[in-house]
């Protein structure tokens, strides 16, 4: 359902409502019309809620995460919800930090990233136990979204597969990457398979998180070490600049591509496309233990 027909609907019941709790206020003693005055605003309440919901879907803002299996009948401990969503909560707000400054948080993501995700608990659904997150989607003044950005991200790493695993990796950051193997951990041992949907600018991203797909992702992610991280300088004449955060050079070596946070997005917008650029990226050597390789992915440090 549509947020217009929503919204209509939404209005009307809450005028029905208010029309009635009116009534009830004239006649005190009226068990009847107390009674129906109450169960108008709930549903008046419901409704709003509902037309919030939908709202933030349309919006971008909108992450519902589902819980399913045996134990997910409605109800969870509260305990497993706290446990469970802190590392989630972290893993969101640590991959919006590297994603806007380049480097992983030193302690944790600062307030400045907090307030521009505002990532709040917009309510718990009925039958299988969902879980409705919503968050902030306006553009900073890079003129992007930090929330879409970095949902879209964790959607990549999420479904990721061998070949991008480390390169979904990369974009989050290692200490966003541990807090999401955290949650996974806690859904294995809660006992719980998880869907996520979210509704983003580029269509529906969806993560089928059964039994099995956990232990996929926890095993690819249990894989992560430490690479090591050293400056380098390249020059090139640049090849492409996607609104993904990727810049692509050619090089006399070939073709490099090279990630760039939000807060550099202003001065690579300002180069052109076949324009001779140097520029000074941090490597990061990875070594991929299954394919036995090294893969080296590079974040821009500066445009020189």
């Amino acid at each position: 359902m549509s947020s217009k027909i929503l919204k209509g609907h939404a209005e009307a019941l809450s005028e029905f409502a208010k029309e009635t709790s009116d009534r009830a206020r004239e006649k005190p003693d009226d068990f009847f019309l107390q009674l129906a005055a109450r169960n108008q605003e709930d549903a008046a309440r419901e409704a709003a809620h509902q037309l919030m919901l939908e709202e933030a879907e349309e919006a971008g803002e909108l992450v519902d995460l589902r819980l399913l299996g045996p134990r997910a009948n409605g109800s969870i401990s509260l305990d497993w919800f706290i446990r469970a969503m802190d590392p989630l909560s972290k893993a969101w707000k640590l991959a919006a930090h590297r994603l806007r400054y380049g480097n992983d948080a030193a302690r944790g993501a600062g307030s400045d990233v907090i307030s521009a995700l505002n990532l709040k608990l917009a309510g718990i659904g009925h039958g299988s136990t969902r879980i409705f997150v919503t968050g902030n989607a306006m553009p900073d003044l890079t003129g992007e979204s930090l929330l879409q950005a970095t949902l879209a991200q964790v959607f990549r790493l999420l479904n990721a597969r061998q070949d991008e695993f480390y390169d979904a990796v990369d974009a989050v950051g290692g200490k966003s990457a541990h807090q999401l193997g955290e949650f996974m951990k806690e859904l294995d041992q809660g006992g719980f398979a998880a869907q996520f949907t979210w509704q983003s600018p580029r269509g529906r991203q969806f993560w089928e998180g059964r039994p099995d797909e956990i232990v996929r992702i926890r095993a690819l992610l249990d894989t992560i070490r430490e690479p090591e991280r050293y400056l380098e300088t390249i020059t090139g004449r640049v090849a492409g600049i996607t609104d993904t955060g990727r810049l692509e050079l050619r090089t006399d070596d070939g073709k490099v591509m090279i990630r760039f946070p939000l807060k550099l997005t202003e001065q690579v917008q300002r180069l052109t496309i076949t324009s001779l650029t140097t520029i000074q990226v941090e490597t990061a050597r990875y070594w991929d233990s299954v394919q036995k390789k090294d893969i080296y992915k590079r974040q821009l440090v500066e445009v020189q």
